[in-house]
């Protein structure tokens, strides 16, 4: 049993005798390279060596002569297994260095295994030998010795032939250049029998090399050789040439042959281009021949022909690569199209608004969501069908024109400019849209794109904002007529008011008196509702409980409405509290209450709810411009007669009312909206015709306690006054009528008709000046303005505003601040003077009349 170390860089080759040789009782060791193999060696001490001769890091010479300095290993016999092609060399080169065996590149099993028992000296079955052959001579002899050389030959040949169809078997398969290079490398090495080659790949037409690799050499040794340059004779004349150049270099140095300063020495060389058709791809060169010193023509010609292989296979991979680079740019752009392609359908099929596409007969070919959504139909219905489809029946035979006409001159466009346009649904509802159109060109043709928007809701907020511009404008008109009625009405109550004082209760005239004092309170009510309407009144807001408010007004409520008509209350236990003026919210009631009566004139039945509830943002998508948060609900219905959508679009306009000539005014419905609104509000209605009607109400709630409601006041007798008022009013009618009232109850009054003459008067007057007493709009001078100088002239001193509306002088949309006192006009005298006894406050001396507390604050006024 013997240990035998096999020392190749092919894997083949060493499975070759680890198969072959265990079954003999032989153990195999195994070593890549010559510096493996030496260090196996020296570890395992083997029986026997067999070496192959081409190998990197070291050829097979130069490993048996390291091999031989250790004495231990000096005796060991070695075979060279090797390809190399000039056995007479390479057995004579083996001999001086101590090698006689030889198994040479492919062999039969039985011949190896035959070599290696001889070199273990064990023996060997020999067959017998022929009987001896006659000869005549030493011309026989010669024959034979010819006829073994020339064997020799051929199978040399033959070797190099199978090595030359092997590498191009092996470059048939696509390997990339770095892979191309390395096995064209290695066989030129195998096949020609030299220690180094190297492959360089030029840049372009010049000498500059893309990239260069060399084999057979040590590792680091090639590392060292980086970005090397090849720009001597011999280079320059194989690429410019396209010939063979051979050289040999007595001395060895790499800069004799022109190569790189740390190419291992060479001494001979051969290089060849690598040529394809009418392209030098680059060059392949070996050097350092083994048991020769030069390089012989039969080498340039193998090498040739392998370069040739080299640079068919360079110009494949190449086009290879051309190929594949197209198909990966061919496969990105397919893949950034089916993106495209997605992206754009999701994109559509997202879109908010509907998108339909269609051909250029008006079929429908694709339609996104939205589109379904909107139409109510499902995509198998639509597909296929024609666009008129979703046309209402008296646009369809117009459209088909339109569609003609666009697509002779296919274009971006809006459609419906300056025209109404109206869609159908599946269902057979109407609703008016925009439409754009937009054109796809296709394989297939032109298709047209075109993008649907819903505009219903816009259409309602149109209308919305049309109806508020017209409330707005015949509410400035109201409010300027009632500033100087309300003015004139004061007067004639005022008057009236005075004469019924002075008249005893059994004279002619009070009667007719009565009767103006009465007209102008209705006037004066009139005047109050246009002014609702508007919101231009100026309120008087507290923290109020609904529930207080309904419960108080009850049975009023139900007088008002009458025996035949079942009246009902229905009030949430847990009501929350909201901000309003008392008085509004009783008119509102009051209002509603008769416009239900008189809609039910045979019976039915009237409710009023009011409870708590939560406006999201799903309810504010259905009624703009609502504010999502927290109300109390106050709903009137009624089971009467019920209204048509014409009419629910016109019940809150100004004077509109579908009662007899004489029988409304339409203000009532139109107060209500402006209390509503001024109160920050929202009212709706809903109604059917012959189903009822319901108004309901929503006013923000509030999270403070509720004032306790205050009684009404019942006539008493005014007290005197004593002190000194400063009235200021442009009215000349009013301004009489409240001077001469005020001095017969005491007052002294100095009287201004702007708000500059008051404050010169103020100027100009010595005495105290207990009380203002202004209106709130003037010309040059507002009130809030006067009011604001006389508490700086005068400390102290108290003030009432007085007004008929508000233009937002005295408060953020009419609503009064709680700490202001204010009359609103048209005001009765003694309404006035019971408002300046109020804010004056009364006589503090106990005892003493206001007389004498007059004489007291006049002495001291004078004094």
């Amino acid at each position: 049993m013997a240990t035998i170390l096999v020392v190749d860089d092919d894997v083949q080759s060493r499975q070759l005798y680890v198969s072959l040789l265990p079954p003999f009782g032989h153990q195999v060791i195994e070593a890549g390279d010559g510096r493996d193999g030496l260090e196996q060696a020296r570890l395992r001490k083997p029986d026997l060596i067999i070496s192959d001769i081409l190998m990197p890091t070291m050829n097979g010479y130069e490993f048996v002569s390291a091999l031989r300095k250790y004495p231990t290993l000096e005796k060991v016999p070695v075979i060279f297994h090797s390809a190399t092609f000039l056995e007479r060399e390479t057995r004579s080169l083996g001999a001086a260095c101590g090698v006689s065996l030889f198994i040479t590149k492919p062999c039969e099993p039985e011949k190896a295994l035959s070599i290696v028992q001889e070199a273990l000296g064990l023996e060997i079955q020999k067959p017998a030998a022929p009987a001896p052959i006659q000869t005549g001579g030493d011309a026989i002899s010669l024959l034979i010795d010819a006829f073994f050389e020339r064997g020799n030959q051929l199978d040399a040949v033959s070797i190099r032939l199978a090595s030359l169809l092997e590498l191009g078997l092996a470059l048939a398969h696509s390997c990339g250049l770095d892979g191309l290079m390395d096995k064209a490398g290695n066989a030129a090495r195998k096949v020609i029998g030299a220690n180094y080659s190297g492959i360089g790949i030029l840049a372009g037409d010049g000498p500059q090399l893309r990239s260069f690799e060399m084999f057979g050499g040590d590792k680091e040794v090639a590392d060292k050789i980086v970005q090397p340059v090849f720009n001597g004779p011999i280079f320059r004349d194989i690429v410019r040439e396209r010939k063979a150049r051979r050289a040999f270099n007595p001395s060895g140095e790499p800069a004799g042959l022109e190569l790189p300063v740390n190419h291992p020495p060479v001494r001979g060389f051969l290089g060849v281009p690598l040529e394809a058709g009418d392209r030098v791809y680059g060059w392949i060169y070996v050097a350092d021949k083994l048991a020769t010193l030069e390089f012989t023509e039969e080498d340039s010609q193998i090498l040739t022909a392998l370069a040739a292989q080299v640079a068919l296979a360079l110009e494949n991979a190449e086009s290879f690569q051309t190929i594949q680079e197209h198909a990966r740019r061919l496969e990105t752009e397919i893949e950034e199209r089916i993106r495209a392609e997605d992206r754009f359908r999701v994109l559509v099929e997202t879109a908010p608004t509907g998108i339909v596409i269609a051909d250029d007969k008006g079929r429908i070919a694709e339609v996104n969501a939205q589109a379904l959504r909107m139409f109510g139909y499902d995509r198998r219905e639509l597909i296929g069908e024609t666009i008129e489809t979703l046309l209402p029946e008296r646009f369809r035979h117009s459209h088909q024109g339109h569609l003609s006409g666009y697509m002779k001159v296919p274009h971006v466009r809006p459609m419906g400019v300056g025209m109404e346009l109206f869609a159908r649904r599946k269902d057979g509802m109407e609703f008016p849209v925009e439409i754009s159109l937009g054109p796809l060109v296709t394989k297939e043709g032109v298709l047209v794109s075109s993008t649907i928007v819903d505009i219903t809701e816009r259409k309602k907020m149109e209308e919305h904002h049309r109806l508020s511009q017209r409330m707005e404008a015949i509410g400035k008109l109201s409010g300027g007529v009632a500033h100087d009625f309300n003015n004139l009405l004061a007067v004639i109550m005022g008057c009236a008011d005075v004469v019924l004082e002075a008249l005893p209760p059994d004279h002619p005239a009070v009667k007719k008196v009565e009767m103006v004092r009465k007209a102008g309170a209705s006037a004066a009510d009139l005047t109050r509702q246009l002014l609702a309407f508007s919101r231009q009144q100026m309120l008087q807001p507290r923290v109020l409980d609904l529930k207080e408010i309904v419960e108080r007004m009850q049975v009023l409520l139900s007088c008002l409405a009458g025996e035949n008509i079942q009246f009902t209350i229905s009030l949430e236990p847990s009501l929350g509290q909201v901000k309003a003026d008392p008085g509004q919210i009783e008119q509102v009631l009051l209002n509603l209450a008769v416009n239900a009566r008189d809609a039910m004139p045979q019976g039915g039945r009237l409710t009023i709810e009011a409870r708590n509830v939560e406006l999201d943002d799903s309810y504010k998508d259905e009624h703009q411009p609502v504010i999502p948060g927290r109300y109390v609900m106050l709903a009137v219905e009624d089971t009467g007669c019920g209204m048509d959508r014409e009419t629910q679009s016109r019940i809150f306009d100004p004077f509109f009312t579908t009662k007899e000539l004489g029988k409304g005014t339409g203000l009532g419905l139109a107060t209500v909206y402006g209390i509503v609104k001024q109160s920050g509000g929202y009212i709706w209605v809903y109604s059917e015709l012959g189903k009822g009607t319901i108004f309901k109400m929503y006013l923000p709630r509030v999270e403070q306690s509720a004032q306790p409601l205050e009684q009404k006041e019942q006539d008493q007798i005014i007290p005197l006054g004593c002190e000194t008022i400063l009235l200021a009013e442009d009215s000349e009618s009013l301004r009489e009528m409240a001077r001469e009232y005020l001095e017969s109850v005491g007052y002294t009054v100095l009287e201004a008709a702007s708000g500059a003459a008051a404050l010169q008067k103020a100027k100009d007057f010595d005495g105290t000046i207990h009380l203002l007493l202004t209106d709130v709009v003037m010309p040059e001078m507002s009130g809030p303005e006067l009011a604001s100088k006389m508490v700086s002239l005068r400390p102290g001193i108290k003030v009432i505003f007085t007004s008929g509306y508000t233009d937002d002088a005295m408060g953020r949309q009419g609503v009064l601040d709680p700490a202001v006192a204010f009359i609103q006009k048209p005001y009765r005298p003694k309404a006035l003077a019971r408002k300046i006894r109020e804010t004056l406050g009364e006589p503090d001396q106990k005892g003493e009349s206001p007389a004498a507390s007059c004489s007291h604050t006049s002495s001291t006024s004078r004094a």
